[in-house]
């Protein structure tokens, strides 16, 4: 039997010893060989989806968001020498509508899989690509979140992108999905059914991104954040709360991770912390048209051009005219879509690519 506690050093023991370090996190498909014997957590984040993009001069499109993608860890005895294999999923290429009347569906997030003798192999599965529709009434649906099977402890599945509906005119676009987390399912991107709408980002722990539904020339739906979801309205919603339910996109630390350039006070995107990585995101959600990405594990916001938070997915961006780019996600959430009416090209945002981290626990 495995006894772990708390130790004065914020470590943990294990028959008396510290055992705990820092988890290593590999971007890349690669080998690793464990380098002691002892208990470790393997945490495989799948690549998000991306979200689907239209241009079109006269009546405008539909785009919908991609699906986060799936998450699964397990709790390993591992021998010093046994090798690790590790294959790393890359988030679903954007997709760029550059014809008129052309709309492109994104495209899925790869799988990400840990094998190693001794264990279940880990498959996180990528998150699903957003559709487009240029046809009245008809709803593009969002991608589907990505599933995992092979963890002892976690098998979690992304959200799925946010539907779009496309009325008479205008552009509209989902936002995407969150990926799974060892919170659960991640929150689903934010629907929208008006001219000119966006949907919100979802965000871990299953908070939903807010709906774009109705109302003036351009609406936005909330980010949803890591402990409520996203406002949805006819104007711009507001950001869901953080895990403290504080209304700001900065972790339960006080700091703000999505910034674009370092600061003083601000940090650029990642993991509040490197002990249970994936357990620290803490962030909340940004406003709708806000141009600001969500915090930590958060959504972003209907109608801003950057990607997602870490794991959180990224807001949908229709709008009236002119052309529309969104930055790509970082990690594992799935991109909203992109619609446009009057100028091209549309382009979405990418997929957050896959992520895997080793942690020694004891």
């Amino acid at each position: 039997m495995r006894i772990i506690s708390a130790s004065s050093s914020g470590g943990s023991v294990s028959s008396g010893k510290s055992q705990q370090n820092l988890a290593i996190i590999f971007p890349a498909s690669t080998t690793y060989a464990i380098p002691f014997d002892g208990w470790y957590r393997l945490s495989a984040l799948a690549g998000g989806g991306s979200g689907a993009a239209i241009f079109y001069t006269t009546t405008g499109g539909a785009a919908s968001g991609g699906g986060g993608g799936g998450f699964g860890e397990s709790e390993i005895q591992f021998t010093a020498g046994t090798v690790v294999t590790i294959v790393i999923g890359a988030g679903g290429a954007a997709a760029a509508s550059t014809v008129d009347g052309t709309g492109i569906a994104g495209t899925a997030g790869g799988n990400t899989t840990i094998a190693a003798t001794g264990m279940t192999t880990i498959t996180a599965v990528g998150g699903g690509a957003g559709a487009f529709s240029s046809t009245n009434a008809a709803t593009a649906p969002g991608g589907a979140g990505g599933t995992c099977s092979g963890g002892t402890t976690v098998n979690s599945t992304g959200g799925d992108g946010g539907d779009a509906t496309h009325p008479q005119n205008g552009g509209q676009a989902g936002g995407g999905g969150a990926s799974g987390s060892p919170l659960g399912t991640g929150g689903d991107g934010g629907a929208c059914n008006a001219a000119h709408s966006s949907g919100g980002g979802g965000a871990i722990g299953g908070f939903v991104g807010g709906a774009a539904t109705g109302g003036g020339t351009t609406t936005a739906g909330g980010g949803a954040g890591t402990g409520g979801v996203g406002a949805a309205q006819s104007g711009n919603g507001t950001g869901g709360v953080n895990r403290l339910g504080i209304a700001t996109v900065a972790d339960a630390d006080g700091i703000t991770r999505n910034a674009l350039t370092q600061a003083a006070t601000t940090m650029v995107y990642g993991f509040p912390s490197l002990v249970d990585p994936f357990r620290s995101l803490t962030g909340g959600g940004s406003a709708g048209d806000a141009s600001l990405s969500g915090g930590s594990g958060a959504g972003t916001g209907g109608g801003s051009s950057t990607g997602g938070g870490i794991c959180g997915g990224g807001g949908g961006y229709g709008r009236a005219s002119g052309a529309a780019s969104v930055s790509a996600n970082l990690i594992g959430g799935g991109s909203g879509g992109t619609a446009t009416t009057g100028i091209g090209p549309a382009t979405s945002g990418r997929g957050g690519n896959g992520l895997v981290t080793i942690e020694r626990i004891g």
